[in-house]
């Protein structure tokens, strides 16, 4: 299967073939009371199927899609999260802020927004591990 972002701080789980027991489903993510953001980027974990999604709202958070539920949801950065990848092996998770232009040239403005930044977490097991149920 595969998973859509959306500029309404929606996530798609989307099943190509039938999967017993799984229906594909949507969850709202970067979304902080009345406020919505867009999902940036969606970087899935090789290892474990589980995801990570990074958005507007500057937050990064891991999912476990089998399970529907957050793994782990990092502080909130101050400025949109625009790209986000493991690495190979799953122990690095690396992701960069910048604006995203989801307001157009007019929301831009470069004192504000900052300097753009990559942050490179490294990932433990327990952080990015399906918790419950379902284990791959």
């Amino acid at each position: 299967g595969y998973a859509v972002g959306s500029i309404e701080g929606r996530v798609g789980i989307q099943y190509v073939t039938k999967v017993a027991g799984k229906d594909s489903f949507a969850f709202k993510c970067h979304r902080q009371e009345n406020n919505v953001y867009p999902v940036n980027c969606i970087a899935f974990h090789r290892g474990y199927g589980t995801f990570a999604t990074v958005g507007g709202d500057g937050v990064v958070n891991f999912w476990d899609k089998d399970n529907k539920q957050r793994l782990k949801g990092f502080p909130a950065l101050h400025r949109t999260v625009s790209a986000a990848a493991f690495n190979a092996q799953g122990n690095l998770f690396a992701y960069g802020s910048s604006y995203d232009w989801s307001k157009g040239s007019g929301g831009y403005a470069p004192n504000v927004q900052g300097q753009n930044e990559i942050f490179v977490h490294y990932v433990l097991d327990e952080e990015i591990k399906p918790k419950g149920k379902s284990r791959r």
